[in-house]
């Protein structure tokens, strides 16, 4: 598994996907099963609370997301992307930095070990592992590497960094919390 993580902006976050998502298939958890190119209302679902995304692009992945139904107690049903069917996947997962002036994300990109196709276990390919190499040089830009702790690195965004001196200090405190 590889995951590389990132403090962003929410217009920064919105850029990234506009500009390097575009051409992908996004699906996420939900009342129904969805899958879809990045549009507006994806966008804004963004802003309102922390969300795991799963996308796919042709280069890497033809085949279409798995979706499995869950019901809750409350009799309440949920859609659920079958996370090791497939052919493969990036993982985007987005978390509101609480507390702040600014809209701010921890965003993590990362893909699993293996996947499962036609009952058989299968590695990530290379294309898979070159589109997720593209989208973390392309969320890189414009960003620094900090350490929060003795092995562990977070890529800041510049202009976040500078607006905000305590951001390394905030982000290292709600590592605390959770």
């Amino acid at each position: 598994m590889a995951e590389t993580e990132f403090i962003l902006s929410l217009d920064r976050l919105l850029d990234f996907i506009k500009e390097h998502l575009l051409g992908c298939l996004i699906a996420k958890d939900g009342p129904q099963p969805v899958s879809r190119a990045p549009d507006n209302e994806l966008l804004s679902e963004l802003s309102l609370q922390s969300q795991q995304l799963f996308i796919k692009h042709p280069v890497f992945a033809a085949d279409d997301f798995i979706f499995k139904p869950h019901k809750y107690a409350e009799n309440e049903q949920v859609f659920r992307v079958d996370q090791f069917t497939g052919a493969g996947h990036l993982k985007m997962l987005t978390l509101p930095l609480p507390g702040l002036t600014s809209q701010m994300f921890r965003v993590a990109v990362s893909y699993q070990s293996f996947f499962v196709l036609r009952e058989a276990h299968i590695s990530p390919s290379t294309e898979l592992r070159k589109f997720y190499t593209s989208s973390v040089a392309t969320a890189k830009r414009g960003t620094r590497r900090l350490e929060l702790s003795p092995g562990r690195g977070m890529w800041f965004q510049q202009e976040l960094l500078n607006r905000h001196p305590d951001l390394l200090g905030t982000v290292r405190a709600s590592f605390r919390r959770s």
